[in-house]
């Protein structure tokens, strides 16, 4: 009879590294930070620097190069982050095998989008998914879309709910949510303007979004018909803190709909549409090869359900 274990039996007298000490190990070198790798892992950096120092113990060589303003893998670094990456792939494989076996559909989806789309728009969807798929275990990544688009690429990020459509062949995209700009000001401002023109904010405080979002460059263009030199902007990277600012009195803002839509319901603000319009798209991106698995194919299908371009 053949021991189909021996292998196994036989690495595990050796006590091979874990495959969350090698995620750490990959994340470490892919950031080139300790606490990089930490924030995006959801552990502490003392947990990644422990989970470094043991690989480094058991595999008895310097898996990182410390020495610059970077961590760097080793050449034996590389080979094992090679060698994880394989082996997680096909795990990935033989989990997915054995959900369509199980006419259930299981394992892990690490989904990435902003902030705005966090509070605004995932709760229905994710709810939905949780109802329809229990066994999906779901993963947010939150960011600007330029940070989260390498994790697209490398396969680590399933589903991105991006700001900008990226031009990539290994991608692909649907138009997934379309939202009105509009010029956000405290409630007892602005009264009798019905809409908001670029030279209007001459002279006028604004808070806008810092030029860090994909956003930023679509007001940026908006404001090209005013003069540069007469415009006053204060950068933030929190849509709740622009609305806050406002709130305050400190200034005017360029914002999301659906973002100020709950405060000038409830007169805290006032809301007036731009001229000419201005809009915000969001945009589902995927990898053209992972579709087909069976947790991204449904994740894929109730998301689009959703979707109101």
């Amino acid at each position: 009879m053949i021991n189909y274990f021996y292998p196994l039996e036989q690495n595990m007298a050796r006590h091979l590294p874990t495959l969350e000490r090698l995620r750490t190990l990959a994340e470490v070198a892919r950031t080139g930070s300790f606490s990089l790798a930490a924030d995006r892992l959801a552990l502490t950096q003392p947990a990644v620097s422990n989970h470094i120092r043991l690989l480094e113990q058991q595999v008895g060589v310097a898996l990182l190069d410390r020495s610059g303003r970077t961590s760097r893998p080793t050449p034996e670094g590389e080979m094992l982050i090679a060698a994880a990456a394989r082996a997680a792939g096909e795990i990935e494989a033989a989990l997915d095998a054995i959900a369509r076996q199980r006419a259930e559909i299981v394992g892990q989806l690490v989904l990435a989008t902003g902030a705005t789309a966090t509070r605004h728009l995932l709760p229905p969807v994710v709810a939905g998914l949780r109802d329809r798929h229990p066994g999906i275990d779901l993963r947010i990544l939150t960011g600007n879309t330029v940070d989260l688009l390498p994790g697209l690429l490398e396969g680590s990020v399933d589903i991105g709910l991006l700001t900008a459509t990226p031009v990539q062949p290994a991608l692909e995209s649907r138009l997934f949510f379309r939202d009105r700009m509009v010029c956000v000001t405290p409630a007892s401002e602005a009264p009798g303007m019905a809409s908001i023109t670029p030279r209007d904010l001459e002279g006028r405080q604004l808070v806008l979004f810092d030029r860090a979002g994909s956003i930023r460059g679509g007001i940026d263009g908006w404001l090209t018909e005013a003069d540069p030199a007469r415009l006053r902007i204060t950068d933030i990277g929190s849509a709740d803190a622009l609305i806050g600012f406002v709130r305050a009195g400190y200034g005017w803002t360029i914002i999301s709909e659906i973002v100020a839509r709950g405060d000038a319901e409830a007169g805290h603000v006032a809301i007036r549409p731009l001229d000419p319009p201005l809009w915000r798209e969001m945009v589902l991106v995927w990898r053209a090869d992972r579709a087909s698995r069976p947790v991204v194919a449904a994740a894929l299908a109730i998301f689009l359900a959703h979707a109101t371009p």
